[in-house]
Order: structure tokens, then sequence, then C-alpha cells
């Protein structure tokens, strides 16, 4: 199986955002990409919900960054708790701003 050693993130895991220290725990680089799809809001009780990720080719454009460390294994399976249920982890075809593509973990609608 291919080593995945990048992830696309779109919300607070993002370098600036409430969670970007997640990936401060390993060297790694960011990229600004996009990929394509639906971004949904899922409410969930009394707070704003949260957006998640319906992958769709001929989808809208979902800007965010791509985090590469040959360290993500590291981390990885804490992501996995920090983003729950409600998400799954895929690989998906990133596109980044160079005009180049990655091959990413992405977390998408998890039901």
């Amino acid at each position: 199986m291919k080593k995945i050693d990048s992830i696309f993130v779109y919300g607070t895991l993002q370098p600036g955002k409430q969670h970007e220290e997640i990936f401060k725990k390993i060297k790694g680089s960011w990229k600004k990409g996009f990929i394509f799809g639906k971004l949904i809001n899922i409410s969930k009780g009394s707070n704003y919900g949260y957006p998640v990720i319906k992958i769709k080719k001929k989808g809208d454009k979902i800007f965010g960054m791509v985090f590469k460390s040959k360290n993500l294994d590291k981390i990885i399976n804490k992501v996995d708790v920090f983003e729950g249920q409600g998400y799954r982890r895929i690989i998906t075809s990133v596109n980044l701003i160079n005009g180049s593509k990655i091959d990413s973990y992405v977390y998408t609608l998890g039901k």
C-alpha cells in the first residue's frame, strides 16, 4: 500500500486556526490547495455545527491547506480521534495552487 504523507485540512486544523497545534508536534510543510466537492454544515445541539466535505468531481472548489510530513503517521491516529465519528478519513487527489496534484488524506462525512 502506498504511504500517504500529506493531509488536506479545511477547518480549524489549518495554520492560524484554533487547533493548529496538532501538527506542530512534527516537522512538515504547508501548501495551499483545493479539492472539488460540497461543503456542508452539520448542526449539533446548541453549538454552531461543523463543516464537512462531500467529495464530488463536479462540485465546488473547496480551498484549504495540505500539510506534508514524512512523520505524519506518528500523529494521524490523534487526528482521527480529534475529528471523531462524524468524519471518516479517505485518500483523495488535491490540486495544489502551483498546478500540481498530490494524494492526501482528507476527512469527509462519516455516514
